[in-house]
């Protein structure tokens, strides 16, 4: 009887070892998946004889397409295709297979993507998709940002996608002092989803005009205001990156990333410039009051980064992520600490991350992001007919979950290091009593 419970401990152990070896060590590791990669961005078409006229007429432009949001929930990748140029036939959109590969299908349809039709989705830089299964959309209403001759066509909105019902359920319209008309480019979102009544929740929203601002959205309420500050601004040391050795001066973009602590007591707003390379935050108890005069004795610095960032994210443990633009990096930091120059890398040097962008997390503990060789597309050099792709979604196992989430971890069982050893540590004495 001692033999066998012997053998049996030792079969276990040696299983155990392999898996700890194997899936968990790889899971624990950090390793990097390329999931899809794009030399240019195509689309689910309906037919072969309609994507030939919408290159025919210009509605299609390939060079002008260049993804940027991302998220995922059930399963779907949905990603953003901004309408920065003419030629962009969808800028909300989902990953589909076809053909054996990766093609963007719009979502929720292409009748959603009429330009010009101020009653459907005009441009998306970003969208968030909260614990129900909602989207909440942030259109900006322009066509063409980076084409002068292209005016302003709709107003700004936020549109919230039940994506499990398939319908859109609420569509708001920013007022002209909220979100202007002629200005606004609503960039990046988070969901302040602390209240226990789900309809209490709140958006945050950056918006990368001009001087900057944070958008807020109340949708209990159905109301919006904005909230700036001098930090939300450009920096003066901000604009020039040298990426891959090449020297970019960019626009002052002011405000651009924004990301929020986990679901808590005193939560907070972090936010950053894209022409700048330092952090601050806001209280969000302070951002959801619609007649706070000043915010200025709030807002926190918190140092500076390793480099200009795009989007950023924190998870449900605290852990912030932002892309590091001019190292072809992704950098990590815990927000528990008091300065971000404390940062380190999570991924770095791999040219194929140029401009790591958006950033998702999945129930699963990965961290999915995208890399679009920005740069290159806002100097017209990318080149979407030579072998190299130009756009690639990645994702890297880092054991924790989005924001919105409560807990300290992903869902599900991860066999690491430390739990196999307390494992074997369990056998052994198992095995030195029998």
């Amino acid at each position: 009887m001692a033999a066998t419970a012997r053998s049996l401990a030792c079969v276990l152990l040696c299983a155990l070892c392999m898996l700890g070896l194997s899936d968990g060590a790889d899971l624990i590791s950090g390793d990097t998946v390329l999931v899809y990669e794009w030399t240019f961005i195509d689309y689910d078409w309906p037919s072969d004889d309609a994507r030939q006229l919408a290159l025919d007429d210009g509605s299609f432009a390939p060079i002008n397409n260049s993804i940027n949001g991302i998220k995922t929930y059930g399963g779907v990748v949905y990603l953003t295709v901004p309408r920065w140029r003419a030629g962009v036939p969808a800028t909300l959109t989902s990953v589909v297979m076809k053909g054996g590969r990766p093609v963007l299908r719009p979502f929720p349809s292409w009748e959603w993507q009429v330009v010009g039709n101020c009653s459907t989705i005009q441009y998306v830089q970003s969208m968030e998709i909260d614990r129900l299964g909602r989207m909440w959309i942030i259109d900006n209403g322009r066509l063409a940002v980076f084409d002068p001759n292209l005016p302003q066509v709709c107003a700004p909105k936020i549109l919230v996608y039940d994506i499990k019902k398939a319908e859109m359920v609420r569509v708001h319209t920013f007022p002209n002092d909220v979100a202007s008309n002629s200005t606004a480019f609503l960039n990046d979102i988070v969901i302040d989803a602390s209240a226990d009544d789900t309809d209490g929740w709140f958006a945050y929203i950056s918006d990368s005009s001009r001087a900057g601002g944070i958008v807020v959205y109340d949708y209990k309420q159905d109301k919006s205001h904005r909230v700036t500050h001098p930090s939300m601004t450009a920096a003066t040391d901000g604009r020039r990156m040298t990426i891959n050795g090449r020297n970019y001066t960019f626009p002052p973009v002011p405000v651009n990333g924004v990301a929020l602590s986990p679901i808590g007591k005193n939560m907070k707003l972090y936010y950053c410039a894209l022409a700048g390379y330092n952090l601050y935050t806001l209280p969000t108890s302070l951002l959801k009051q619609p007649t706070v005069a000043d915010v200025g004795t709030s807002v926190k610095e918190l140092g500076r980064k390793a480099s200009q960032s795009d989007g950023i994210a924190i998870s449900n443990k605290g852990t912030l992520y932002y892309g590091a633009l001019q190292l072809n990096a992704v950098y990590r930091w815990d927000t528990s600490s008091q300065d971000v120059s404390s940062s380190s890398p999570l991924l770095i040097s791999d040219v194929r991350m140029q401009w790591p962008n958006a950033f998702a997390f999945d129930d699963e503990g990965y961290l999915w992001f995208v890399s679009n060789k920005l740069q290159q597309y806002l100097f017209n050099e990318l080149n979407i007919t030579g072998p190299e792709s130009n756009f690639r979604v990645w994702k890297i196992y880092v054991g924790e979950k989005s924001y919105m989430y409560k807990g300290s971890g992903a869902s599900g069982l991860r066999f690491g290091w430390g739990m196999l050893v307390a494992v074997v540590s369990v056998l052994y004495a198992i095995m030195s009593y029998i």
